[in-house]
């Protein structure tokens, strides 16, 4: 996976899952540092990679990667979506 295998090339790893339960979070490798929230996952990221299902309605995951999230991230930053592209509002990416 992208997080096991970024510290192979020097990145530090920044991980955000909502869903995560605490006996999986102590599964991950120690070098990746989980946050409380996405924003705070891309104030930190050179390189954001997006790897989550499409999730339709409310509470899913359409458009998770709003406004607020990309007007967080780091100016030269990177979006690497192995996701659908629903998962990100291209607007507010336009403005990006």
């Amino acid at each position: 996976s992208t997080a096991v295998d970024a510290p192979k090339l020097g990145m530090k790893t920044v991980g955000y899952d909502p869903a995560l339960s605490i006996e999986s979070a102590l599964k991950l490798p120690r070098t990746i540092k989980l946050t409380d929230s996405i924003v705070s996952a891309v104030q930190q990221a050179d390189y954001i990679s997006i790897n989550i299902p499409y999730i339709k309605g409310e509470g899913g995951t359409h458009g998770i990667i709003g406004k607020d999230v990309i007007s967080n991230m780091k100016p030269d930053a990177v979006l690497l979506n192995f996701a659908r592209g629903e998962l990100v509002d291209s607007e507010a990416m336009k403005e990006f």
